[in-house]
């Protein structure tokens, strides 16, 4: 059975009450005319483009949907149903596009059957739109649906909706829009420097980055994680600013595994960026320091890491996952960073919040919260014990930046779980940069 990359390890979903994940497997768990939501907390984007599950077991109705939308989409209502979502429905084989109703799309599909959903970036659409395909046993299946870009971007949603229902997650791909899966072993293919993205449009090289976000919400960042993290052997790269587009708010800099996909480098924990629209650095907060000069087109902004002597440049700093771990499943500390991209007790540039509406009211948020507090709460105190015990020495680097060749500054870094991925983000439109990872070697 053709499998991908798999976005949901480590708990990098969150199912609705009615739904349950036990490995690949989603169920339905509701009764009645209730519905079961699980949502992947990794946005689409042009390096893993496309997602596909099969249908297990067609339970009672085999009213079984797959879609995409917002980050907030409601965990209780099936693809499509809502505001800024789209699905299509096995049962019916309608086309469910911001509303309740549906239109004839395709066939119906059955236990065994293959459903697939993908976003053509390549697409030239109108800006702001991106087109939705889906599939049918890997052949594509109706016409494209022009859908604006959510803020944050869109996001994998599987509903079931009757008893006994069950989908098997083959994972996501990189698949061109009217053909087959695209090989991923190509020298300018983005897939081979870049692990995951958002917001993000890549040129021909797969190197020259171009910002697409709306560039209208402070959160609504542009940004790509490279795939291998920086070690003693590649422990510096660059970044050319093409254009500073409107605002010039283009920043690089280092990240964990997990690193927020709608966050600037540095604004959160596990992260440190040099941010040229006003010479900061940003090391684990939203409120910058002092560092250097400011950058615009034509600069060119480098970052690399001092070793420790004596570190192997294979060696997990924390004693955790290797590399090869680290890049197929993402982790999170815990469920509230899991759900919103932070931890509870992070000092944050600006409260994030979903945009609410009447199907998604903002008692859900504020349930979701309480939630995660009493649990957090029962086992903080373990959890502090352990992570004061631990001997962070050996944990910590020297990040330093260039501009023009020149040293900047340095700062002293904890290494994340995993070791620390090269970042790269824009926030304004017309931004664009040229990404070098081997400028320097040895």
């Amino acid at each position: 059975m053709l499998q991908g990359v798999k976005l949901h390890s480590k708990s990098r979903y969150y199912t609705g009450r009615n739904a349950k994940v036990d490995g690949d497997i989603f169920s339905f768990r509701g009764e009645g005319g209730s519905v079961g939501v699980v949502k992947i907390l990794e946005p689409m984007s042009p390096l893993l483009n496309y997602y596909e599950y099969q249908i297990v077991c067609r339970g009672r109705k085999c009213a079984i949907g797959i879609g995409v939308g917002e980050q907030g989409y409601p965990l209780d209502r099936m693809p499509g149903w809502n505001r800024n979502g789209i699905g299509y429905h096995a049962d019916d084989g309608r086309l469910f596009f911001q509303d309740g109703f549906g239109r004839a799309f395709a066939a119906t599909c059955a236990e065994g059957d293959h459903m697939g959903c993908g976003i053509d970036y390549e697409d030239d659409t109108e800006e702001g739109y991106r087109s939705v395909f889906f599939t049918k046993n890997g052949k594509q299946i109706g016409e494209k649906v022009k859908m604006r870009r959510p803020l944050f971007g869109f996001y994998p949603i599987i509903g079931m909706h009757s008893m006994g229902e069950k989908v098997r997650y083959l994972g996501h791909w990189r698949r061109l829009c009217d053909g087959v899966q695209e090989p991923m072993e190509q020298d300018t293919s983005p897939s081979t420097y870049w692990l995951r993205s958002n917001a993000i449009r890549f040129l021909s090289d797969g190197l020259t980055l171009e910002y697409v976000g709306n560039g209208l919400d402070k959160q609504d960042v542009g940004i790509a994680q490279a795939r291998l993290r920086l070690d003693q052997t590649n422990h510096y790269f660059e970044m050319e600013i093409v254009s500073c587009g409107k605002e010039g708010w283009l920043a690089l800099g280092l990240g964990k595994s997990t690193y927020p996909l709608h966050r600037h480098p540095g604004w959160n924990k596990g992260s440190v960026g040099f941010h040229a629209d006003n010479g900061q650095l940003y090391k684990e907060s939203g409120v910058g320091e002092e560092f250097g000069p400011k950058c615009t087109t034509g600069d060119v902004i480098g970052c690399g890491i001092l070793f420790p002597a004596g570190n192997s440049e294979t060696e997990d700093p924390d004693g955790g996952a290797s590399q090869q771990d680290s890049e197929s499943e993402f982790e999170c500390d815990s469920e509230h960073e899991m759900m919103y991209g932070f931890e509870e007790d992070e000092e944050l540039e600006d409260d994030f919040s979903y945009d609410s509406d009447d199907d998604f009211p903002e008692l859900f948020e504020r349930n979701l919260r309480q939630r995660w507090l009493m649990r957090e709460k029962e086992r903080r105190e373990p959890r502090k014990a352990s992570q004061n015990s631990d001997s962070s020495a050996h944990r910590t680097v020297t990040v330093y930046f260039t501009k023009n060749g020149e040293r900047v500054g340095e700062t002293a870094c904890s290494v994340p779980r995993g070791g620390l991925y090269p970042l790269v983000a824009m926030l304004s439109q017309g931004e664009r940069c040229r990404v070098d990872f081997h400028p320097l070697s040895g």
